[in-house]
């Protein structure tokens, strides 16, 4: 059986038709199969959450106590002084236990937190002295919840410097001296029963 030149050049031509179909289809096929891996939503790692302790003021106003919180951290930051902002946010917020009184006036925000050598230094908004309600040991409350918040959750540091819009400050309302890093103070600090 003698093929003519017409039935080879056909099925050539099938033949070249066909792989080209087949390329264009294997091309499309892969494209469709990349857009769908883009849609396809990976599960998100579970938060991050941390128990720490933060210090708030009795009744009396005498001292502070320490109440413990598990705490939300940022995701995707082993940053120290972010999860530290996130600590002195949860201070803010209050106490849990109606017993206890937050030392900061609820409005302040804590603008930013870094560290130099080993101090923390931590700038408040305005809020933090310009609503603060005043009085000597009011005032020692809220300096030493801030110092005792972070240096009990992060005791690789030795002294806090609180800064007010980005400032040194010589005091919050005239009382305590916050002019340089101050250590932790364990003798305003009393055990708490909930």
């Amino acid at each position: 059986m003698v093929l003519s030149k017409k039935k080879i050049l056909l099925w050539v031509g099938v033949i070249i038709v066909s792989f080209v179909v087949g390329i264009f289809f294997a091309t499309l096929i892969r494209e469709k199969a990349y857009e769908i891996k883009k849609w396809i939503v990976k599960p998100s790692p579970p938060p991050r959450t941390r128990m720490v302790k933060l210090y708030f003021s009795l009744a009396q106003g005498e001292y502070l106590v320490p109440q413990q919180r598990k705490i939300f951290l940022p995701e995707s930051d082993n940053e120290e002084n972010k999860e530290m902002k996130v600590v002195l946010e949860e201070l803010i917020k209050g106490p849990k236990n109606k017993d206890l009184f937050s030392t900061i006036p609820p409005d302040t925000r804590v603008r930013a937190v870094y560290i130099k050598d080993e101090i923390i230094y931590v700038d408040f908004s305005s809020s933090l002295k310009e609503k603060h309600p005043g009085g000597t040991i009011g005032e020692l409350l809220t300096v030493y919840s801030i110092v005792d918040t972070l240096l009990d959750n992060f005791p690789s540091y030795s002294r806090v410097q609180i800064l007010v819009q980005g400032e040194p400050q010589t005091t919050l309302v005239g009382h305590i001296d916050i002019r340089h890093p101050l250590p932790r103070n364990s003798e305003i600090i009393k055990s708490f029963s909930e």
